[in-house]
């Protein structure tokens, strides 16, 4: 032990011997506060560690899981739809269709249903194939005789973008 050492032991213990002292209230305040604002400081960093951490896994798995190519949507072709006006007597080929060979389909054009032309126009149209009993013929005009009635025919439903039936053609 040298001379500085043993000074400064001596200072030390008189320093210990006067009493307990305390710090000046403006010293223990800016203390407690730099206490606080590292502990925030941790909390704060802590989450955006947490958070950093949770980002970077998700752009690492958007990158390594493999993407299947992108495959356009199906698009529907424009139909278009001849809007002639209902005549009064049926066309004669609407009543009797000439006779095809079984098995062959042949459709004819569409015929506008009635209060068709009162709805908003067609922007885009699907075809569907139903079923109809041949006594539905006679609300579009066209005479069926009895006995057939209860038949079933199949035709071409014209549907617009809004799901409501626009036109209907036959297929034999």
């Amino acid at each position: 032990m040298n001379d500085n050492d043993s000074k400064l032991l001596k200072g030390l213990r008189a320093l210990a011997a006067d009493g307990p002292r305390e710090a000046p209230v403006c010293v223990e305040d800016r203390l407690l506060g730099e206490l606080r604002r590292r502990s925030h400081a941790r909390r704060r960093n802590r989450w955006l560690g947490v958070a950093t951490a949770a980002i970077a896994a998700g752009v690492l798995m958007m990158l390594w899981v493999p993407t299947e190519p992108a495959v356009p949507a199906p698009r529907m072709a424009p139909i278009a739809v001849n809007t002639v006006q209902s005549p009064q007597t049926p066309p004669k080929a609407a009543i009797q269709p000439p006779a095809y060979e079984r098995g062959a389909e042949v459709a004819i054009n569409f015929y506008p249903l009635p209060d068709a032309d009162e709805l908003p126009p067609i922007e885009s149209a699907t075809i569907v194939r139903v079923q109809l009993p041949m006594s539905s013929l006679r609300l579009m005009g066209l005479p069926v005789s009895e006995d057939r009635a209860a038949e079933f025919i199949q035709a071409d439903m014209l549907l617009g973008q809004d799901g409501l039936a626009r036109g209907v053609r036959f297929v034999q």
